[in-house]
């Protein structure tokens, strides 16, 4: 009796031991697998989650924060089980994994340089032996340096040189811009200036939209461009192609909101205005998505 009473303690010692082997073993492994996922997704996945932030920056110069834009949504099986914005404007991604009792996070923190240059570095407090492969902070070394780089950012974005319209106003840090053509006195020197002659201009400034059409005439053809009837603020489009359903319901079929690239042809314009066009060289800098 007392040995079989004495097998029981043993099992009732070993019995949980063994639970906790195997489930600690488990996890390692899952650990270890996701953690091979995302590095084998950040090889590209990375720069396509860091492109709207990175878009958000040139178009209103500030650090994209939580609640500016929505990221897009986490993929399949890349290891990551969250990934959000945070108030500070660092990104936070956290994988499915633990290393040592603890979830891995990375922090992905804006490195502002110019009016142009942003990049996001990353920093984790997950030992760089775990993850120094997807992690590798190229300014940064360790979470105790975001506060004083967040610091340094701010003091780039208080020196950066104002954004001026072509009439010389002065717009607001953070005020959203998007591409206004500015007609030389005579219309038609227009083709000699081309995307030189685009500038920023507030999205809630009223404005006619500078429509284009491909005519055919014989053997050759040419671009008409021409303004339409009525002012209207940048801003009240999401899309080009809802600046291209305007340009076509006022003007008629075949008008679509001009390129900035692309300006040339005949102009029906009146000099010394500003219109709104798509700004096809840099994407960033139009009221509404492309």
């Amino acid at each position: 009796m007392s040995r079989l009473h004495g097998w029981g303690l043993l099992l009732a010692v070993a019995l949980p031991l063994l639970i906790f082997f195997s489930w600690s073993r488990l996890g390692s492994e899952t650990a270890r697998i996701n953690l091979e996922r995302y590095e084998d997704w950040a090889v590209s996945g990375t720069a396509a989650l860091m492109q709207p932030l990175q878009a958000h920056y040139l178009k209103q110069r500030q650090p994209a924060v939580h609640g500016d834009l929505e990221l897009p949504a986490v993929p399949p099986k890349s290891g990551v089980k969250a990934w959000a914005l945070q108030a500070d404007s660092t990104l936070l991604v956290t994988l499915d994994a633990k290393v040592d009792g603890r979830v891995v996070q990375l922090r992905y923190v804006p490195i502002v340089r110019s009016a142009t240059g942003i990049f996001y570095d990353c920093v984790s407090d997950t030992s760089p032996v775990q993850v120094g492969r997807i992690c590798r902070g190229e300014v940064l070394k360790a979470t105790s340096d975001v506060a004083a780089q967040l610091d340094a950012n701010a003091q780039v974005l208080a020196t950066l040189p104002p954004v001026q319209t072509a009439s010389g106003t002065t717009l607001a840090a953070g005020t959203p811009t998007g591409s206004v053509v500015v007609v030389p006195a005579v219309a038609k020197d227009l083709n000699n200036c081309g995307f030189q002659c685009v500038q920023p201009q507030s999205c809630v400034t009223p404005r006619p939209l500078a429509c284009a059409k491909q005519v055919t005439e014989g053997s050759s053809g040419y671009q008409d461009v021409r303004a339409s009837p009525d002012d209207v603020r940048g801003s009240q489009f999401d899309t080009r192609s809802a600046a291209d359903a305007a340009c076509a319901q006022a003007l008629g079929t075949g008008y679509r909101i001009a390129q900035a690239g692309s300006l040339g042809g005949v102009f029906t314009l009146t000099g010394g205005n500003e219109y709104w066009v798509h700004n096809n060289v840099r994407s960033e800098q139009n009221c509404w998505t492309p």
